[in-house]
């Protein structure tokens, strides 16, 4: 299947919903065929997932501004209208529940012996968001005999606090998993660190008496040699020339070598101790290593240059200076490394044999430590950090605070080498030391082998199953009507949100099937991408890709547009294990909120994946693409690749937890909040294979400020990657109706006054080759406390100030703060709507303004033009 075709399957998507549900316009030859429309709800958590019910809830009531064919409720009505249901992170929350709605036979089954059909499910989904005002779910209710919108908004009311709905068992649940997962996640890790300590500690007893040689060895017959091999190769005539020893630099230094060798003997006789002869031995070493790591580097350059036949022009003095400059940063790594394993050892020694009280404080203290983690991994949330606090150089100081909290986690590990050397005592080297170092290094070795055998351990380690399995029941539970439609019974039992049902969770199959007539759900992700020498340049800033899980053309599947291309999975090399099995839609969402974790898009840096990955803060998920691309085969022989295959386990937490996200060279790729990369979800809407005239965007991202930094991110990517300029419609507050709602940025982001109406923006798609192209339009709906709110949300608003932009870290709404998002996501929507106690005066005057310039769409390439 290739890109042309996947873009003809949703369109014909489409045209199978539209005329399922009897949207197509009355014949004419004034009558062009609609364009699609789309709804884009953003990331911000649960915030996001209740305001935008209520705007959901709003545009079901409305009116279309066109009649449907068949004049219905269902195809006179707003909502259906739009084709293409696009979320990230906590727009998917509610846009899963939504779009589950259409599946037939899960609310309310057809009656027997006939499935119910696409338009009686449709019909279904969106009389349940017509249903108002939610109620409260109660086992005395048979549901099956009241409205069909009744069951599913109670569900949704009751289950705002998701992650721990029934209180303190819910939450004591919750610290178990966390700290299971934690433990488990330091043993597997633990391995590997407790085999290199103990092998030091081997080498330390046997060979080297003080491990601080180790890297001064290093320093002496690494650093400094390949620092002077930088010199040793001069260019004749440019930097292109060919590099080579056949200068006066590298003559000289050989001469040196030798002159230092000869002299040695005669400058240090007659002294036992360290001095000047020994002191010129090393200068001739120097010089002979710096020698024979530039012959080496300039062999290795050759050897290359032939195998790609000099098409590449490698061979040059440039191409050499960047290549020892390479190797002396590996040195320089391996340098801090063994000096920061001899620091441990010494420090690991000296605690257990005069600081007994110490060391248990050591050991003590590292639950203190992941606690405080965990409470500052909170401050990720950056949109409501404080001025001063944003000034300080964060990321430095999580680069300091990751090193330390693993030096602290290895102290721990290598105070039990030092125990099990002691077997207990207070001396180092008591009887048998040997014999037990050696069996902890066999022991260790075995469960580093065995543990990364089971490579599922990566996602069931993580919070990210707890995390998915809270949001399945809770939101798509919502829509499985086996929760409250059985007996008296069946609804006690299966009404408790923490008891799952197998069917609250829905297949990618099942959720795409063509008979489905609900809005074409695209979820949105991030694939983290911080090592790919082929796109440093690309993915320096972004530090990730967009990954849309979308509709395939096929009639029962999902198809992975990986930054807006299609790429074939080859699944047939997969290993069995957990990790392979397929990703529920459930799961999607959870992975598409994904915000608190240690790939985090283009906030990644090493220094957070340390402190969260030690935390065991991990929401995302390795997922294998198993792309069929030729940047994953060409990295299968590099070291890390070959470590991936022999140990994956280890490796891939390696991975995670400096930073190194591989993208398409590696087996797996890590998964996480589509916000990091862009969190509107209005991106993927604004390809023009989709022509896609119209997005209704709910920004409902943390913007207590309302400097629409998310949307101003929207702007930047589609001029980058889209070529489209996107331009504030300024004509729209000319319109004497029109100018009481919408309002200019510079309007919007002003702090809103008495009888302040204004929560909408208009803005305008250009072609970037042709700037008077209108190819869409995007209306904004920003979370703002109008005037017309109930009393109740501006009660609500007055003793919470941080309303409607509460941090996106509160996941746990009580029934107020539930009902003040919903009401005012409601109450903007029939602003702009219409449908509510204010009339369609508005509405009507919207529809007027967007046909004066309608979007031509129909002038911008289609996917038969590529």
């Amino acid at each position: 299947m290739d890109l042309k075709q996947h873009y003809q399957g949703e369109r014909e998507r489409i045209e199978h919903r539209r005329a399922t549900l009897g949207l197509t316009p009355p014949p004419g030859p004034e009558k062009p065929p609609l364009k699609p429309w789309g709804l884009a709800l953003s990331g911000g958590g649960i915030r996001s997932a209740t305001f935008c019910l209520g705007v959901l809830q709003a545009m079901t009531r409305a009116r279309a501004p066109e009649p449907a064919a068949d004049k219905d409720e269902v195809g006179n009505s707003l909502l259906p209208r739009f084709d293409y249901l696009s979320t990230v992170s906590g727009g998917g929350y509610i846009g899963s529940f939504f779009a589950s709605l259409f599946i037939p036979d899960r609310l309310r089954k057809g009656p027997p012996p006939a499935p119910q059909t696409a338009r009686a499910a449709a019909a279904n989904a969106y009389e349940v968001l017509h249903y108002e005002p939610p109620g409260r779910i109660s086992t005395g209710i048979d549901y099956l005999k009241e409205k069909v919108g009744m069951g599913p908004t109670a569900w949704l009311r009751e289950n705002g606090r998701y992650l721990t709905p029934t209180g303190s068992g819910d939450t004591l649940y919750a610290l178990a998993i966390t700290w299971r997962n934690w433990l488990s996640l330091h043993f597997v890790i633990g391995m590997p660190i407790v085999l290199a300590l103990a092998l030091l500690m081997l080498l330390q007893l046997l060979l080297v008496p003080d491990l601080y040689l180790l890297p001064a060895a290093v320093f002496v017959l690494g650093l400094l040699p390949c620092g002077l091999a930088y010199w040793l190769v001069l260019p004749q005539t440019s930097l292109s020339d060919p590099p080579a020893l056949g200068n006066l630099a590298a003559i000289l230094c050989g001469v040196a070598a030798a002159v230092f060798l000869i002299a040695s003997p005669f400058v240090g006789e007659g002294y036992n101790t360290p001095n000047v002869g020994d002191l010129f031995l090393g200068f001739s070493a120097i010089a002979f290593l710096g020698l024979a790591y530039a012959w080496g580097l300039v062999r290795s350059l050759a050897r290359r240059d032939r195998q790609a036949s000099g098409q590449d022009g490698l061979f040059t003095v440039r191409n050499y200076r960047v290549e020892v400059t390479r190797l002396l940063a590996r040195i320089i790594m391996g340098l801090g490394g063994l000096l920061f394993a001899a620091f441990l050892v010494s420090l690991s020694e000296t605690l257990y044999l005069h600081l007994k009280t110490l060391t248990q404080g050591t050991l003590g203290i590292l639950p203190v430590l992941i606690w405080l983690v965990r409470r500052l991994a909170l401050l990720r949330d950056e949109k409501t950090l404080p001025d001063w606090l944003r000034q300080l150089p964060l990321d430095v100081m999580a680069l300091l605070g990751g090193i330390l909290l693993l030096a602290a986690v290895c102290l721990a590990w290598m105070l039990l080498v030092v125990w099990v050397s002691a077997n207990g005592s207070v001396r180092l080297e008591e009887s048998g030391h040997l014999p037990r170092l050696v069996l902890l290094v066999l022991v260790a070795a075995g469960l580093t082998w065995v543990s990364s055998r089971f490579v599922g351990f990566l996602n069931t380690s993580s919070l990210q199953s707890f995390y998915s399995a809270r949001l399945v029941r809770a939101y798509m539970g919502a829509s499985n009507g086996k929760r409250f439609n059985g007996t008296t019974e069946q609804r006690r039992k299966h009404m408790s949100v923490a008891e799952p049902l197998r069917d609250d969770d829905i297949s990618v199959k099942d959720y795409y099937d063509a008979a489905n007539a609900g809005p074409l759900h695209l979820i949105n992700v991030t694939m983290n991408l911080t090592v790919d020498p082929a796109e440093q340049l690309v993915q320096r800033d972004r530090k990730g890709k967009p990954l849309c899980l979308a509709p395939g053309s096929l009639p029962d599947a999902g198809a992975f547009l990986l930054d807006g291309k299609l790429y074939p999975r080859k699944l047939d090399d997969m290993p069995s294990s957990e990790i392979a099995y397929p990703l529920t839609i459930g799961q999607w969402i959870g992975v598409s909120g994904a915000a608190f974790t240690t790939g985090l898009g283009r906030a990644t840096n090493l220094g957070m994946s340390l402190l969260l990955g030690l935390a065991n803060i991990r929401l995302g998920n390795w997922w294998p693409g198993c792309f069929d691309d030729p940047c994953r085969q060409a990295g299968r022989d590099t070291l890390g690749a070959k470590m991936s295959r022999w140990l994956p386990t280890h490796t891939y937490l390696f991975y995670e937890l400096t930073a190194h996200f591989h993208g398409h060279r590696r087996t797996y790729q890590y998964l996480s909040d589509g916000g990091h990369f862009e969190n509107t979800a209005a991106y993927e809407l604004l390809r023009k294979e989709r022509e896609v005239e119209l997005i209704v965007l709910c920004d409902c991202g943390c913007d207590p400020d309302y400097q629409f930094e998310d949307l101003s991110n929207l702007i930047r990517l589609a001029r980058i990657d889209h070529g489209l300029e996107i331009r504030e419609d300024r004509t729209i507050v000319d319109d004497e109706v029109l100018k009481e709602v919408f309002g200019t940025l510079a309007q919007l982001k002003a702090k809103p006054s008495t009888g302040d109406r204004r929560c909408a923006l208009l803005l305008n798609v250009y072609a970037g080759d042709a700037a008077n192209t209108l190819v869409s339009r995007i209306l904004v709906l920003k979370p703002r406390l109008i005037a017309s709110v109930s009393l109740d949300v501006q009660h609500y608003a007055q003793a919470n100030p941080a309303f409607p932009n509460q941090t996106t870290v509160d996941q746990f709404f009580d029934e107020a703060q539930f009902e003040s998002y919903r009401q005012l996501g409601r109450s903007i929507g029939q602003q702009v709507f219409g449908g509510g106690p204010d009339g369609d005066a508005v509405a009507n005057a919207l529809w007027a303004h967007l046909k004066k310039t309608p979007a031509r769409a129909a002038q911008t390439p289609s996917c038969e033009d590529d």
